[in-house]
């Protein structure tokens, strides 16, 4: 193969890349982005959960959770609250009481990576994050 002909081959491997990132840039995401029901893990300091949650489509949310920490098994815990998703695909939501994470939506809201966000002494924090898969 020529010289030529491998920096052509180069230069449409490079421009379509180029294009699939910029596909990417310009999704748009809103409130009904996430909807139905999503699996859910998450770790933290000294302890995991799982459990379920379902958004609604228009900034609601149910959840039940199940959480270990050191000899103890807690729940299920059943929450509602509020998110919502700028067209960055960014979600904010807050679980009831304060428990505020921040997620960046991905696969077109198939699922998405959750860190929380609440305030803590630096003692209680664990770099709380997780992860939801729509089911």
């Amino acid at each position: 193969m020529s010289l030529r002909n491998r920096l052509l081959q180069l230069a449409l491997v490079v421009l379509s890349l180029a294009c699939g990132i910029q596909a990417q840039e310009t999704q748009h995401c809103s409130n009904a982005t996430m909807h139905g029901s999503y699996g859910f893990h998450a770790t933290g300091k000294e302890f995991v959960a799982i459990g379920r949650f379902v958004f609604d489509g228009n900034g609601g949310l149910a959840g039940k959770l199940f959480v270990r920490v050191p000899c103890i098994n807690i729940g299920p815990l059943e929450s509602a609250g509020t998110y919502s998703v700028g067209p960055d695909c960014i979600m904010t939501d807050d679980w009831g009481g304060g428990n505020v994470h921040v997620s960046a939506i991905v696969d077109q809201g198939k699922g998405y990576f959750i860190m929380n966000v609440t305030p803590s002494t630096p003692d209680e924090d664990g770099l709380n994050n997780g992860e939801g898969r729509r089911q």
